[in-house]
């Protein structure tokens, strides 16, 4: 998982498809071999992706708007107050410009690169 490694690391914003969705843009982190992306009300909208198990990445190039990879990714949320909520959080809520997220609705999800 090489490329998938080296562009989620570098990626501003990767497009994101829950099973029989069209892919929107999220604003992610990369951490471990895994991309975190924070939802809920308020927060960027994924369409399904909470409920799924599973999801379709993708990333395209800043320069041409290009596809650079695709990948399947596991989709699992992350448990609140758990050691990995408190190592993510900072990073998802770091430079935000819409101000704070509210800690009783939002959701944490992990997207582990498969295979």
């Amino acid at each position: 998982m090489g490329l998938v490694d080296e562009v989620a690391r570098k990626a501003a914003v990767l497009w994101v498809a829950a099973p029989g969705r069209d892919p929107v843009p999220a604003w992610p982190v990369w951490r471990d071999g895994a991309t975190y992306l924070l939802t809920g009300p308020g927060e960027q909208e994924l369409p399904g992706l909470a409920d799924a198990s599973e999801c379709t990445v993708i990333a395209r190039s800043a320069d041409t708007g290009g596809r650079v990879a695709t990948w399947h990714a596991a989709v699992a949320g992350v448990e609140r107050d758990s050691d990995e909520w408190r190592q993510v959080v900072p990073a998802l809520t770091a430079g935000r410009l819409n101000g704070h997220p509210d800690w009783t609705t939002a959701v944490v999800l992990r997207l582990t690169p498969v295979a």
